[in-house]
């Protein structure tokens, strides 16, 4: 999982060089401190963001979706990887942790534990370990992953790459 974060984080950054980003959140803790974890980082690198909160993730809020921009969808997007693909998005991001029942289509770039090893671990902690891939300075943001883990009520399930941040 730790090679695949830093694959994509190396990715984003190539992506980002030239482009304006927008990040699609979840509308509850866990999604709200992945996109504060997210916005920090991106303001670090001294990049033009833009920033959407959404309670749920429907098929016309993605087609609306800007066709220009990177996007990264935090905590959601794992379920609608259909209606990306239709929409005509071209550097597309998604950091999650809830469960994938579609292929993956080649515009998608994704950091999943289900594809994995099926790790307990939030999307804000994911987030931040995909952050400190891109700038160290992430660091101090290792307490908005810890908030968003308990949000989900995952610190009942501490394995090694949450204990790592917890440590952090």
């Amino acid at each position: 999982m730790e090679k695949r974060i830093e694959l994509i984080a190396k990715k984003f950054l190539e992506k980002i060089k030239d482009k304006k980003i927008l990040v699609v959140s979840h509308f509850d803790t866990d999604g709200i401190t992945s996109a504060a974890i997210m916005i920090k980082t991106l303001k670090n690198l001294d990049k033009e963001f833009s920033v959407k909160i959404i309670k749920n993730l429907e098929e016309q809020i993605i087609y609306d979706l800007p066709k220009d921009r990177v996007i990264i969808f935090l905590d959601l997007a794992s379920n609608s990887l259909n209606y990306i693909e239709n929409s005509k998005l071209k550097d597309v991001f998604i950091i999650d942790h809830h469960e994938i029942i579609q292929q993956i289509p080649e515009n998608i770039s994704i950091i999943n534990p289900q594809l994995h090893n099926k790790e307990q671990i939030s999307s804000s902690c994911l987030t931040y370990l995909f952050c400190k891939q891109i700038t160290p300075k992430t660091k101090e943001l290792a307490k908005l992953a810890i908030i968003g883990m308990i949000g989900d009520m995952l610190e009942k399930n501490i394995d090694k790459l949450n204990n790592q941040i917890l440590t952090e």
